[in-house]
Protein backbone atom coordinates (compact mmCIF):
# COMPACT_ATOMS: atom_id res chain seq x y z
CA UNK A 1 0.00 0.00 0.00
CA UNK A 2 0.83 3.49 -0.54
CA UNK A 3 2.18 6.15 1.71
CA UNK A 4 -1.17 7.98 1.36
CA UNK A 5 -3.21 4.59 1.32
CA UNK A 6 -1.72 3.86 5.40
CA UNK A 7 -2.62 7.11 6.56
CA UNK A 8 -6.07 7.95 7.41
CA UNK A 9 -5.55 11.79 8.00
CA UNK A 10 -4.99 12.02 3.79
CA UNK A 11 -7.48 9.54 2.92
CA UNK A 12 -10.49 12.05 2.27
CA UNK A 13 -7.97 14.67 0.14
CA UNK A 14 -7.13 11.35 -2.09
CA UNK A 15 -10.94 10.79 -2.22
CA UNK A 16 -11.96 13.92 -3.24
CA UNK A 17 -9.10 14.45 -5.87
CA UNK A 18 -10.01 10.93 -7.23
CA UNK A 19 -14.01 11.65 -8.24
CA UNK A 20 -12.21 14.70 -10.21
CA UNK A 21 -9.84 12.40 -11.91
CA UNK A 22 -6.65 14.67 -10.48
CA UNK A 23 -4.99 12.02 -8.09
CA UNK A 24 -1.48 12.11 -9.29
CA UNK A 25 -0.90 8.17 -7.59
CA UNK A 26 -3.70 6.85 -9.64
CA UNK A 27 -2.88 4.97 -12.96
CA UNK A 28 -3.22 7.45 -15.78
CA UNK A 29 -6.37 5.58 -17.52
CA UNK A 30 -8.41 6.05 -14.33
CA UNK A 31 -7.61 9.96 -13.79
CA UNK A 32 -8.46 10.02 -17.49
CA UNK A 33 -12.07 8.74 -16.76
CA UNK A 34 -12.60 10.24 -14.05
CA UNK A 35 -11.61 13.58 -15.24
CA UNK A 36 -13.84 12.94 -18.85
CA UNK A 37 -16.97 12.09 -16.96
CA UNK A 38 -16.73 15.16 -14.56
CA UNK A 39 -15.98 17.68 -17.65
CA UNK A 40 -18.84 15.74 -18.98
CA UNK A 41 -21.27 16.99 -16.21
CA UNK A 42 -19.98 20.19 -15.58
CA UNK A 43 -19.75 21.40 -19.14
CA UNK A 44 -23.91 19.61 -19.97
CA UNK A 45 -25.01 20.96 -16.53
CA UNK A 46 -28.90 20.69 -16.63
CA UNK A 47 -30.99 23.12 -15.10
CA UNK A 48 -34.62 22.38 -14.17
CA UNK A 49 -37.31 25.16 -14.03
CA UNK A 50 -40.58 23.95 -13.02
CA UNK A 51 -43.57 26.21 -13.33
CA UNK A 52 -47.18 26.13 -14.15
CA UNK A 53 -49.56 28.43 -16.87
CA UNK A 54 -50.90 31.58 -15.44
CA UNK A 55 -54.79 29.21 -15.82
CA UNK A 56 -53.20 26.70 -13.59
CA UNK A 57 -54.20 23.99 -15.86
CA UNK A 58 -51.08 22.98 -17.16
CA UNK A 59 -47.39 22.09 -15.08
CA UNK A 60 -44.75 22.64 -17.45
CA UNK A 61 -41.17 21.74 -16.82
CA UNK A 62 -38.80 23.84 -18.66
CA UNK A 63 -34.74 22.67 -18.96
CA UNK A 64 -31.77 24.63 -19.93
CA UNK A 65 -29.29 21.94 -20.83
CA UNK A 66 -25.80 22.43 -22.03
CA UNK A 67 -23.72 25.33 -20.69
CA UNK A 68 -23.65 27.53 -23.74
CA UNK A 69 -27.69 26.85 -23.80
CA UNK A 70 -26.81 29.52 -20.58
CA UNK A 71 -25.34 31.75 -22.75
CA UNK A 72 -28.17 31.89 -25.37
CA UNK A 73 -30.60 32.57 -22.32
CA UNK A 74 -28.36 35.37 -21.12
CA UNK A 75 -28.17 36.84 -24.72
CA UNK A 76 -31.76 36.21 -25.19
CA UNK A 77 -32.65 38.70 -22.60
CA UNK A 78 -29.75 41.16 -22.99
CA UNK A 79 -32.63 43.85 -22.41
CA UNK A 80 -34.22 42.39 -19.28
CA UNK A 81 -32.45 43.47 -16.33
CA UNK A 82 -34.18 40.32 -14.83
CA UNK A 83 -33.07 38.14 -16.89
CA UNK A 84 -29.04 39.33 -16.43
CA UNK A 85 -29.24 39.53 -12.64
CA UNK A 86 -30.50 35.79 -12.99
CA UNK A 87 -28.18 34.37 -15.93
CA UNK A 88 -24.91 35.69 -15.00
CA UNK A 89 -24.44 34.44 -11.79
CA UNK A 90 -24.35 30.73 -12.40
CA UNK A 91 -22.90 30.91 -15.87
CA UNK A 92 -19.91 32.87 -14.41
CA UNK A 93 -19.74 29.85 -11.79
CA UNK A 94 -19.96 27.34 -14.20
CA UNK A 95 -17.31 28.81 -16.27
CA UNK A 96 -15.11 29.28 -13.08
CA UNK A 97 -15.60 25.57 -12.08
CA UNK A 98 -14.11 24.60 -15.46
CA UNK A 99 -11.17 26.94 -15.36
CA UNK A 100 -9.97 26.03 -11.65
CA UNK A 101 -10.68 22.02 -12.55
CA UNK A 102 -8.14 22.89 -15.73
CA UNK A 103 -6.01 24.75 -13.92
CA UNK A 104 -5.82 21.55 -11.20
CA UNK A 105 -5.17 19.71 -14.29
CA UNK A 106 -1.84 21.97 -15.83
CA UNK A 107 -0.79 21.86 -12.44
CA UNK A 108 -0.85 18.03 -11.56
CA UNK A 109 3.07 17.51 -11.78
CA UNK A 110 3.26 20.95 -9.41
CA UNK A 111 0.72 19.10 -6.82
CA UNK A 112 2.50 15.94 -7.35
CA UNK A 113 5.64 17.04 -6.07
CA UNK A 114 4.00 18.57 -3.54
CA UNK A 115 2.57 15.27 -2.33
CA UNK A 116 5.99 13.92 -2.63
CA UNK A 117 7.78 16.43 -0.59
CA UNK A 118 4.59 15.68 2.39
CA UNK A 119 5.33 12.02 2.30
CA UNK A 120 9.68 12.59 2.31
CA UNK A 121 8.41 14.51 5.32
CA UNK A 122 7.17 12.12 7.31
CA UNK A 123 9.74 9.30 6.01
CA UNK A 124 12.24 11.93 7.71
CA UNK A 125 10.53 12.36 10.79
CA UNK A 126 9.33 9.12 11.52
CA UNK A 127 9.09 9.04 15.25
CA UNK A 128 9.24 11.59 18.25
CA UNK A 129 7.88 14.77 19.37
CA UNK A 130 7.90 16.26 15.86
CA UNK A 131 6.12 13.30 14.76
CA UNK A 132 3.77 14.48 17.01
CA UNK A 133 3.98 17.85 15.58
CA UNK A 134 2.85 16.08 11.85
CA UNK A 135 0.17 14.20 13.41
CA UNK A 136 -1.37 17.04 15.04
CA UNK A 137 -1.47 18.69 11.98
CA UNK A 138 -2.02 16.32 10.01
CA UNK A 139 -5.45 15.23 12.09
CA UNK A 140 -6.31 19.50 11.56
CA UNK A 141 -6.11 19.06 7.48
CA UNK A 142 -8.81 15.91 7.90
CA UNK A 143 -10.88 17.93 10.37
CA UNK A 144 -10.78 21.77 8.11
CA UNK A 145 -11.34 19.32 4.98
CA UNK A 146 -14.37 17.81 6.37
CA UNK A 147 -15.90 20.58 7.35
CA UNK A 148 -15.47 22.63 4.55
CA UNK A 149 -16.65 19.62 2.31
CA UNK A 150 -19.84 19.05 4.61
CA UNK A 151 -20.75 22.87 4.37
CA UNK A 152 -20.43 22.93 0.35
CA UNK A 153 -22.15 19.70 0.02
CA UNK A 154 -25.38 20.85 2.42
CA UNK A 155 -25.37 23.44 0.06
CA UNK A 156 -25.68 21.60 -3.13
CA UNK A 157 -28.29 19.77 -1.42
CA UNK A 158 -30.47 23.00 -0.22
CA UNK A 159 -29.70 24.32 -3.98
CA UNK A 160 -31.34 21.22 -6.01
CA UNK A 161 -34.44 19.71 -3.38
CA UNK A 162 -36.45 23.20 -2.55
CA UNK A 163 -37.84 23.11 -6.12
CA UNK A 164 -38.89 19.27 -6.18
CA UNK A 165 -39.89 19.17 -2.24
CA UNK A 166 -42.18 22.49 -2.54
CA UNK A 167 -43.62 21.17 -5.70
CA UNK A 168 -44.41 17.70 -3.99
CA UNK A 169 -46.02 19.77 -1.33
CA UNK A 170 -48.43 21.45 -3.24
CA UNK A 171 -49.24 18.61 -5.00
CA UNK A 172 -50.06 16.45 -1.96
CA UNK A 173 -51.71 19.54 0.09
CA UNK A 174 -55.67 19.70 -0.12
CA UNK A 175 -55.57 22.91 -1.98
CA UNK A 176 -56.71 24.46 -5.62
CA UNK A 177 -54.00 26.95 -5.09
CA UNK A 178 -51.07 26.40 -7.88
CA UNK A 179 -47.54 27.59 -6.88
CA UNK A 180 -44.56 28.07 -9.56
CA UNK A 181 -41.38 26.57 -8.38
CA UNK A 182 -38.20 27.59 -10.03
CA UNK A 183 -34.88 25.37 -10.27
CA UNK A 184 -31.44 27.56 -10.76
CA UNK A 185 -32.00 29.27 -14.11
CA UNK A 186 -34.46 31.21 -15.97
CA UNK A 187 -35.13 29.91 -19.91
CA UNK A 188 -38.92 30.73 -20.58
CA UNK A 189 -38.34 33.10 -22.83
CA UNK A 190 -36.01 30.57 -24.71
CA UNK A 191 -36.76 26.98 -23.98
CA UNK A 192 -39.75 24.95 -23.29
CA UNK A 193 -38.88 21.09 -22.46
CA UNK A 194 -41.96 18.69 -21.20
CA UNK A 195 -40.10 15.18 -21.60
CA UNK A 196 -37.67 13.05 -19.08
CA UNK A 197 -38.38 14.96 -16.21
CA UNK A 198 -36.86 12.39 -13.60
CA UNK A 199 -34.01 11.75 -15.79
CA UNK A 200 -33.06 15.26 -15.99
CA UNK A 201 -33.14 16.14 -12.83
CA UNK A 202 -31.28 13.03 -11.99
CA UNK A 203 -28.24 14.72 -14.42
CA UNK A 204 -28.95 18.06 -13.03
CA UNK A 205 -28.31 16.61 -9.53
CA UNK A 206 -25.10 15.00 -10.32
CA UNK A 207 -23.79 17.65 -12.35
CA UNK A 208 -24.42 20.42 -9.51
CA UNK A 209 -22.92 17.38 -7.08
CA UNK A 210 -19.29 17.61 -9.73
CA UNK A 211 -19.88 21.15 -9.79
CA UNK A 212 -19.21 21.26 -5.87
CA UNK A 213 -16.82 18.39 -5.97
CA UNK A 214 -14.19 20.66 -7.73
CA UNK A 215 -13.72 23.23 -5.39
CA UNK A 216 -13.81 21.24 -2.59
CA UNK A 217 -11.09 18.40 -3.96
CA UNK A 218 -8.56 21.47 -4.83
CA UNK A 219 -9.42 23.26 -1.87
CA UNK A 220 -8.55 20.47 0.36
CA UNK A 221 -5.36 19.57 -1.07
CA UNK A 222 -4.19 23.43 -0.33
CA UNK A 223 -5.79 23.07 3.39
CA UNK A 224 -3.49 20.07 3.37
CA UNK A 225 -0.14 22.15 2.18
CA UNK A 226 -0.64 24.43 4.15
CA UNK A 227 -1.05 22.78 7.62
CA UNK A 228 1.59 20.88 6.61
CA UNK A 229 3.84 24.24 6.32
CA UNK A 230 2.57 24.73 9.70
CA UNK A 231 3.58 21.60 11.13
CA UNK A 232 7.35 22.08 10.18
CA UNK A 233 6.85 25.51 11.35
CA UNK A 234 5.97 23.86 14.42
CA UNK A 235 8.79 21.61 14.40
CA UNK A 236 10.97 24.66 14.24
CA UNK A 237 9.57 25.98 17.04
CA UNK A 238 9.71 22.88 18.77
CA UNK A 239 13.61 22.95 18.37
CA UNK A 240 13.90 26.60 18.97
CA UNK A 241 12.74 26.19 22.62
CA UNK A 242 15.20 23.67 23.13
CA UNK A 243 17.81 26.10 23.14
CA UNK A 244 15.94 27.75 26.56
CA UNK A 245 16.86 24.33 28.18
CA UNK A 246 20.58 24.07 27.20
CA UNK A 247 22.63 25.03 30.36
CA UNK A 248 25.72 26.06 27.62
CA UNK A 249 26.91 29.50 28.81
CA UNK A 250 30.47 29.82 27.27
CA UNK A 251 31.13 31.95 24.48
CA UNK A 252 32.81 29.99 22.36
CA UNK A 253 32.66 25.87 22.90
CA UNK A 254 33.96 23.72 20.46
CA UNK A 255 32.06 23.18 18.02
CA UNK A 256 31.58 19.79 18.33
CA UNK A 257 29.57 20.36 21.65
CA UNK A 258 27.73 23.75 20.21
CA UNK A 259 24.29 21.99 21.21
CA UNK A 260 22.52 25.31 20.27
CA UNK A 261 24.70 25.78 17.27
CA UNK A 262 23.75 22.33 15.72
CA UNK A 263 19.85 23.20 16.39
CA UNK A 264 19.83 26.13 14.85
CA UNK A 265 21.33 24.71 11.79
CA UNK A 266 18.95 21.95 11.66
CA UNK A 267 15.87 24.99 11.68
CA UNK A 268 17.84 26.82 9.01
CA UNK A 269 17.57 23.91 6.99
CA UNK A 270 13.96 23.26 7.37
CA UNK A 271 13.51 26.71 7.38
CA UNK A 272 14.92 26.79 3.68
CA UNK A 273 12.79 23.71 2.79
CA UNK A 274 9.51 25.17 3.74
CA UNK A 275 10.40 28.40 1.80
CA UNK A 276 11.16 25.90 -1.44
CA UNK A 277 7.56 24.04 -0.98
CA UNK A 278 5.98 27.24 0.15
CA UNK A 279 6.92 28.92 -3.62
CA UNK A 280 5.78 26.08 -5.15
CA UNK A 281 2.44 26.12 -3.38
CA UNK A 282 1.92 29.89 -4.10
CA UNK A 283 2.47 29.66 -8.27
CA UNK A 284 -0.03 26.33 -8.48
CA UNK A 285 -2.44 28.20 -7.07
CA UNK A 286 -1.92 32.19 -7.62
CA UNK A 287 -4.10 32.68 -10.88
CA UNK A 288 -7.00 30.01 -9.81
CA UNK A 289 -7.19 32.33 -6.30
CA UNK A 290 -7.30 35.82 -8.70
CA UNK A 291 -10.11 34.65 -10.86
CA UNK A 292 -11.53 33.49 -7.62
CA UNK A 293 -11.74 36.80 -6.37
CA UNK A 294 -13.01 38.63 -9.05
CA UNK A 295 -15.65 35.83 -9.32
CA UNK A 296 -16.81 36.11 -5.93
CA UNK A 297 -17.51 39.89 -6.17
CA UNK A 298 -19.51 39.56 -9.37
CA UNK A 299 -21.73 36.22 -8.63
CA UNK A 300 -22.05 37.47 -5.52
CA UNK A 301 -23.46 40.94 -5.95
CA UNK A 302 -25.81 39.59 -8.67
CA UNK A 303 -27.00 36.59 -6.63
CA UNK A 304 -27.80 39.37 -3.95
CA UNK A 305 -29.49 41.78 -6.31
CA UNK A 306 -31.83 38.80 -7.50
CA UNK A 307 -32.37 38.10 -3.85
CA UNK A 308 -34.52 41.68 -3.52
CA UNK A 309 -35.91 41.09 -7.61
CA UNK A 310 -37.91 37.91 -6.14
CA UNK A 311 -41.25 37.12 -5.31
CA UNK A 312 -42.72 35.56 -2.48
CA UNK A 313 -41.16 32.07 -3.50
CA UNK A 314 -39.77 30.07 -0.99
CA UNK A 315 -37.37 28.06 -3.36
CA UNK A 316 -36.22 30.73 -5.11
CA UNK A 317 -34.82 32.24 -1.78
CA UNK A 318 -33.25 29.12 -0.46
CA UNK A 319 -31.41 28.41 -3.67
CA UNK A 320 -30.28 32.11 -4.08
CA UNK A 321 -29.57 31.82 -0.44
CA UNK A 322 -27.42 28.43 -0.59
CA UNK A 323 -25.23 29.53 -3.62
CA UNK A 324 -24.32 32.62 -2.09
CA UNK A 325 -23.32 30.71 1.16
CA UNK A 326 -21.26 28.52 -1.00
CA UNK A 327 -19.51 31.08 -2.78
CA UNK A 328 -18.80 33.32 0.79
CA UNK A 329 -17.76 29.80 2.42
CA UNK A 330 -15.43 28.87 -0.48
CA UNK A 331 -13.55 32.27 -0.14
CA UNK A 332 -13.92 32.25 3.62
CA UNK A 333 -12.13 29.16 3.59
CA UNK A 334 -9.33 30.01 1.85
CA UNK A 335 -8.86 33.20 2.86
CA UNK A 336 -8.62 31.62 6.84
CA UNK A 337 -6.39 28.93 5.55
CA UNK A 338 -3.93 31.74 4.01
CA UNK A 339 -4.26 33.58 7.31
CA UNK A 340 -3.08 30.29 9.63
CA UNK A 341 -0.30 29.94 6.77
CA UNK A 342 1.07 34.00 7.35
CA UNK A 343 0.54 33.68 10.79
CA UNK A 344 2.46 30.58 11.11
CA UNK A 345 5.55 31.80 9.37
CA UNK A 346 4.89 35.05 11.82
CA UNK A 347 5.37 32.86 15.08
CA UNK A 348 8.40 31.50 13.61
CA UNK A 349 9.82 35.56 14.17
CA UNK A 350 8.57 35.36 17.92
CA UNK A 351 10.05 31.93 18.66
CA UNK A 352 13.64 33.31 17.66
CA UNK A 353 12.89 36.87 19.88
CA UNK A 354 12.19 34.51 22.68
CA UNK A 355 14.91 32.09 23.05
CA UNK A 356 17.43 32.98 25.28
CA UNK A 357 20.00 33.94 22.30
CA UNK A 358 21.99 35.51 24.82
CA UNK A 359 23.13 32.07 26.70
CA UNK A 360 24.33 30.50 23.30
CA UNK A 361 27.72 30.52 21.51
CA UNK A 362 28.71 33.52 19.61
CA UNK A 363 28.44 31.67 16.58
CA UNK A 364 25.16 30.62 17.14
CA UNK A 365 24.15 34.12 17.35
CA UNK A 366 25.46 35.24 14.36
CA UNK A 367 23.40 32.02 12.78
CA UNK A 368 20.06 33.14 14.80
CA UNK A 369 20.44 36.88 13.43
CA UNK A 370 20.84 35.84 10.14
CA UNK A 371 17.51 33.47 10.71
CA UNK A 372 15.49 36.44 11.78
CA UNK A 373 16.30 38.32 8.92
CA UNK A 374 15.35 35.42 6.74
CA UNK A 375 12.06 35.28 8.51
CA UNK A 376 10.85 39.27 8.71
CA UNK A 377 9.17 38.35 5.33
CA UNK A 378 5.85 36.74 6.03
CA UNK A 379 4.77 33.70 3.69
CA UNK A 380 1.93 35.15 2.06
CA UNK A 381 -0.07 33.81 -0.15
CA UNK A 382 -0.83 35.90 -2.91
CA UNK A 383 -4.06 36.03 -5.82
CA UNK A 384 -1.91 36.87 -9.50
CA UNK A 385 0.43 38.33 -7.35
CA UNK A 386 -1.78 40.93 -6.79
CA UNK A 387 -3.81 40.39 -3.76
CA UNK A 388 -2.89 39.37 -0.49
CA UNK A 389 -5.16 36.19 0.81
CA UNK A 390 -6.09 36.78 4.10
CA UNK A 391 -8.74 37.93 6.23
CA UNK A 392 -8.82 41.31 5.93
CA UNK A 393 -8.71 40.46 2.37
CA UNK A 394 -11.86 38.71 2.87
CA UNK A 395 -13.52 41.48 4.56
CA UNK A 396 -12.56 44.34 1.95
CA UNK A 397 -14.44 41.47 -0.98
CA UNK A 398 -17.62 42.15 1.35
CA UNK A 399 -17.47 45.45 1.36
CA UNK A 400 -16.94 45.69 -2.65
CA UNK A 401 -19.76 42.93 -2.95
CA UNK A 402 -21.97 45.37 -0.84
CA UNK A 403 -20.95 48.13 -3.48
CA UNK A 404 -21.89 46.01 -6.34
CA UNK A 405 -25.41 44.94 -4.96
CA UNK A 406 -26.19 48.73 -4.18
CA UNK A 407 -25.51 50.10 -7.61
CA UNK A 408 -27.84 46.30 -9.10
CA UNK A 409 -30.51 47.59 -7.38
CA UNK A 410 -30.70 51.50 -8.26
CA UNK A 411 -30.71 50.45 -11.65
CA UNK A 412 -33.08 47.81 -11.12
CA UNK A 413 -35.24 50.47 -9.83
Amino acid sequence: MSFYDNHHYYHFNKTSLCIIGQWPFQSRLRNNVMFAVAVFFISSLTVLEVTKDTCGSKRQNRWFIPDFLQFWGLIAGITDLSIIMENTSPLLVNNFIIIKLTSCWLNQYNMKDLLEQVKETWKVIHKGPENEILQYYAEATKNYSMRYATGLYAMWLFYCLPPVIITKIYTLLPTNETYSAKFLYRLEHVLDVDKYYNLLMLHAFISVFYIVSVPIAVDSMFILCTEHVGALFGCIKYNMQRIEDSELFLLNPNIAHDEAYDIIVSCIKLHKRILKFFDRLASTYAMSFLLLLANVVICSSFNMAELVMVDNQPDEIVRILASNAAQLAHIYYLSATSQRLTDYSTEFQEVIYSCKWYQISLRSRHLLRLTLLRSTKPCQIKAGNMFIMSLETFSELLKMTMSYFTMLTSMHE
